[in-house]
């Protein structure tokens, strides 16, 4: 991969040299190919360059799945106000779900001639399904979809990349569900444009694919539309509410505007799981630069060689690059350890995540590290030291010169901090498996 070649894809793309990160991947066929993947956050997020396929220079572009904002612009008071723009030839307008869980796309690799060699799954910031210490998706999308041969055909006759949410609790993130595991599609990309409801739901219909229910199809109407999006909200927060406290069952919503072909998506999010940075003070808070480092390594970020420039342009993705640099003295202390901590809470995790057949039982090394919570919740007590093989777990994970209560997160300094880390760490697998077997 050359210079020239890059260059070329910024002069293509409008996207810097920084946003671009080279891979180098076999497919699942066999195929060798490699490129670059975009992780600017826009509608280019995820996209795929690739520049060499089987051998042979070539530049393609390959769409994801784009970032989806909020409809929220700011007055002169820094307020925050619901703003959707509907331009005249909307269709249609409508809420569908907005389920939580993993994006799974599937797009077709091509040669020359514009032949499918093959069509691949895929993460949305890897260019083929890797293993992750949050999830084995080559193992959860064979449960989710036995048949893979319905997704290939639509890929190819449509001429389409296909993006489904793999969801349930089986691969647990935020939201609370009795599902085990689904996997339903919500958008289709053709031309580098998300297609219209319209033209969605004949593809999920003709191949037989679970699509996103809609919740409500409105006037397409910008007022309507923003009083819809409050109501929804509303409604959303009242389900969570309902459900406990820490506990929740609704991540939000998904506005899709549909022209006859095409389509535009705006999320909906109930005020308490709303996105941190959208809040009215705009802070970078200790959460916020947990949020980014969790999700940079739930994209497989090499913590041993991390730098906090790299938080640093995770952080820029949502914060003006000055504000970032002037928050230096809370992002740099951050990055040390974290790494060490979430392989700990991964051993623990690995015992019971990825299970066919799943049910929550505590496993010991699970059961051991939950002790501090439990001594958090019911008061001071008797904590049993490690086994032999609890201890050998630990050192696997490179935390052995630490003790495991320590390894718990360092979430026994104060019960304050306890509760501040548990509820940052619940959009992640670790923090759920430990409060609903621990709490």
């Amino acid at each position: 991969m050359t210079t020239a070649t890059l260059e070329q894809i910024i002069a293509i793309t409008d996207v810097s040299a920084r946003h671009w990160q080279t891979f180098d991947a076999t497919s699942p066929g066999g195929v060798p190919f490699s490129g670059y993947i975009s992780r600017h956050e826009s509608d280019k997020l995820g996209m795929l360059a690739v520049t060499q396929l089987a051998g042979q220079e070539r530049l393609e572009f390959i769409p994801a799945m784009p970032k989806i904002h909020y409809p929220y612009v700011q007055d002169r008071e820094g307020r925050l106000h619901v703003s959707i723009p509907v331009p005249i030839n909307i269709v249609d307008a409508r809420f569908t779900a907005k389920l939580d869980g993993t994006a799974i796309i599937f797009y077709p690799l091509t040669a020359a001639d514009g032949q499918v060699l093959e069509v691949i799954p895929r993460t949305r910031l890897q260019p083929v399904l890797m293993p992750s210490r949050w999830g084995d998706w080559q193992g959860l999308l064979a449960e989710a979809l036995p048949d893979r041969t319905p997704v290939a055909r639509a890929v190819t006759e449509q001429q389409v990349v296909l993006v489904f949410e793999m969801w349930g609790y089986r691969n647990p993130h935020l939201i609370r569900y009795d599902v085990p595991l689904a996997l339903t599609l919500h958008t289709a990309i053709r031309h580098r444009k998300p297609v219209s409801h319209r033209r969605l739901a004949d593809i999920a219909g003709r191949y037989g694919l679970d699509l996103a229910p809609t919740l409500e199809v409105a006037a397409p109407d910008a007022d309507g539309l923003a009083a819809a999006y409050r109501r929804w909200q509303a409604r959303l927060e009242a389900e969570n509410e309902a459900a406990g406290q820490d506990v929740y069952v609704q991540e939000g919503a998904i506005l899709m505007l549909s022209t006859a072909e095409t389509a535009a998506y705006w999320k909906c999010k109930p005020p308490s799981i709303e996105e941190i940075h959208w809040q009215a003070d705009q802070r970078i808070s200790k959460e916020i630069v947990q949020q980014a480092l969790l999700k940079l390594l739930e994209n497989g970020y090499d913590f041993a060689a991390g730098r906090p420039e790299d938080v640093y342009a995770e952080l820029e993705n949502d914060f003006d690059p000055q504000h970032v640099a002037g928050e230096a003295e809370l992002i740099d202390p951050r990055l040390p350890g974290f790494h060490r901590r979430a392989t700990a809470a991964a051993v623990a995790a690995r015992s019971w995540s990825a299970r066919p057949g799943w049910t929550p039982r505590p496993a010991p090394l699970m059961r051991y590290l939950c002790q501090p919570l439990r001594q958090a919740r019911d008061g001071p007590g008797s904590t049993p030291q490690p086994s032999d093989t609890l201890r050998s777990e630990l050192r696997a994970a490179g935390v052995a010169q630490h003790s495991t209560t320590a390894v718990s997160f360092t979430l026994l300094d104060h019960r304050d901090l306890l509760v501040r880390q548990l509820v940052q760490l619940v959009h992640q697998l670790v923090d759920l498996a430990i409060r609903r077997l621990c709490l």
